[in-house]
């Protein structure tokens, strides 16, 4: 997620974004200029910030400072986005899966590769920003609505995302994401075949610090942060398994951690399958075909499948449904 700005209001996303605002706090005072911005932009590399700087993008409280500037509590950095990384409105209707639409919610079937929000490398083509794009008015205020994200699924997984297009609304199912009432379900598919046809998966989650890769989860048998999987085998083949599988937590990558240390990990994953160098080649844009070979789907095969809450307006229990993919039923066919 890019940074908020205390006091900021909402962003319009249906314009392009021109520039990122930060306010220093306690723990990043007394920072280099440059090791500040990489705490807060940590998808931009070092080298890539001093570019910024050195272009003159970067003012510190509206002034051109060298990045070696110490930066106090109450400092503000305003970030200016390059012209050619900025998503400029598109023309006509995007083709979005509309699963369900009122006047206080509208569910989207999101595609594999499409980031929900925009962030990091993803600051063009997002799902939120065309969302906006359809119902923000600001010109005309009476027809103008701002669309609010209930939850997030990764840029890789496909399915059902819920947004709210109410700010009441919005709130009263928030609340219930935070207290654990909305029930998810999720498809997968997975190498081999788990050796129980159904289970629950107890196993708290830590970083992995075995692991070249800084974001890598794994689990423990001392701790961490508890974790719950349930899961149930529908159907199976040779070589892969369709896995229904309903987290009662919500961790980081939990069901991708959960499989690995099932032994079944997702297909796909170039984090938590075989080989974790597929990560960093897809990192460093070096992907090449054999490795898509051995990765056999292009993203990992993990859909948001159900999404099932009280309707607060209609006082009535609602199931969006997202049906399986394409790309993941072809490897089960």
């Amino acid at each position: 997620m890019l940074p908020k700005y205390p006091g900021q209001g909402p962003r319009d996303l249906s314009r392009p974004l021109e520039q990122v605002k930060v306010l220093i706090d306690a723990s990043l005072d007394g920072q280099r200029l440059d090791l500040a911005l990489a705490a807060v932009l940590t998808w931009r590399s070092r080298s890539s910030i001093h570019r910024l700087i050195d272009a003159g993008l970067v003012h510190l409280n509206d002034r051109d400072v060298p990045a070696s500037r110490k930066v106090r509590v109450g400092d503000t950095i305003i970030v200016e986005i390059p012209p050619d990384a900025r998503a400029a409105p598109k023309e006509g209707a995007t083709d979005l899966t509309v699963l369900y639409e009122d006047q206080w919610l509208v569910a989207i079937d999101k595609p594999p590769g499409m980031a929900v929000h925009p962030s990091g490398r993803h600051l063009a083509g997002t799902l939120m920003q065309e969302l906006h794009r359809r119902y923000r008015h600001p010109e005309d205020p009476a027809h103008d609505v701002l669309p609010r994200l209930l939850h997030r699924i990764d840029l890789e997984t496909s399915g059902v995302v819920a947004v709210g297009l109410h700010e009441r609304f919005h709130q009263l199912v928030s609340r219930q994401f935070e207290d654990r009432l909305v029930h998810k379900t999720y498809l997968a598919v997975v190498h081999g075949r788990p050796t129980a046809p159904e289970g629950v998966i107890d196993r708290p989650i830590v970083s992995d610090k075995n692991s070249a890769v800084r974001l890598k989860l794994t689990t423990s048998d001392t701790g961490g942060l508890s974790a719950m999987t349930q899961y149930r085998v529908l159907r199976a083949n040779d070589r892969y398994s369709l896995l229904e599988v309903m987290p009662k937590t919500g961790r980081t990558h939990q069901i991708r951690v959960h499989m690995a240390w099932l032994g079944c990990p997702l297909v796909g994953d170039k984090l938590y399958g075989a080989d974790e160098r597929m990560f960093l080649h897809q990192i460093a844009g070096t992907l090449d075909d054999q490795h898509r070979h051995q990765l056999v789907l292009e993203r990992h095969a993990l859909h948001s499948h159900q999404l099932t809450f009280r309707h607060p307006m209609i006082e009535q229990d609602l199931t969006l449904t997202a049906p399986l993919p394409l790309d993941m039923a072809a490897l089960l066919d």
